[in-house]
């Protein structure tokens, strides 16, 4: 692992225990191994280093629900991998996400640039989902209904879920395949 991801890693664990204001660039280097100028070498600032690891984040979960799309059978088939990767990818990156959704608060007053970045990004999982809506309902495999809003909805359900583990206000019961069913019984025309 490089000196960079290193330090990914320290921020990430250290930003989801303490919170991104309650943790110091100097802990960040110490947990890394590393002096606290490597962490600004690599990331300029503190935010740059939380930029940095909610944009790998939403990077590597685009790309992810981009291949679960493109795999064989039906437009149904298609959304159903995109569903149970996001899923599968709540359990295996928590740190992370519960770094995204409390901390990104501290980005709200970075530059246009950045929210226009990540609303880029979020669109393009709205997007990949809303393609699948299409493609079932070309094959007949998923019912008729409005395909960006129902792309919409199923952002926001995936979203709730991952954004109410984050807080840890609830404890959040493995719901992977209630949430399948659900869309099943909603969306397939096989039900």
């Amino acid at each position: 692992m490089s000196r960079k991801e290193n330090i990914l890693e320290a921020a990430t664990e250290l930003f989801a225990k303490q919170g991104f204001n309650g943790t110091a660039t100097s802990e960040i280097a110490r947990k890394a191994g590393v002096a606290q100028g490597t962490v600004f070498h690599h990331f300029k600032s503190k935010e740059n280093l939380l930029i940095s690891i909610c944009d790998e984040l939403v990077t590597e979960y685009v790309k992810g629900i981009r291949e679960a799309a493109l795999g064989p059978g039906t437009g149904w088939d298609a959304l159903e991998r995109v569903l149970k990767f996001s899923l599968d990818f709540l359990t295996d990156r928590t740190e992370s996400i519960t770094v995204a959704f409390r901390e990104t608060r501290v980005l709200q007053h970075e530059a246009g640039d950045l929210q226009d970045h990540f609303s880029n990004l979020m669109n393009q999982i709205i997007d990949v989902k809303r393609d699948c809506i299409e493609r079932g309902q070309a094959d007949g495999s998923i019912r008729q209904v409005d395909p960006h809003k129902t792309a919409f909805l199923l952002y926001i359900l995936i979203k709730g879920i991952h954004h109410t583990q984050a807080h840890g206000l609830l404890q959040v019961p493995d719901l992977s395949s209630e949430v399948v069913e659900f869309c099943s019984q909603s969306l397939a025309t096989g039900n």
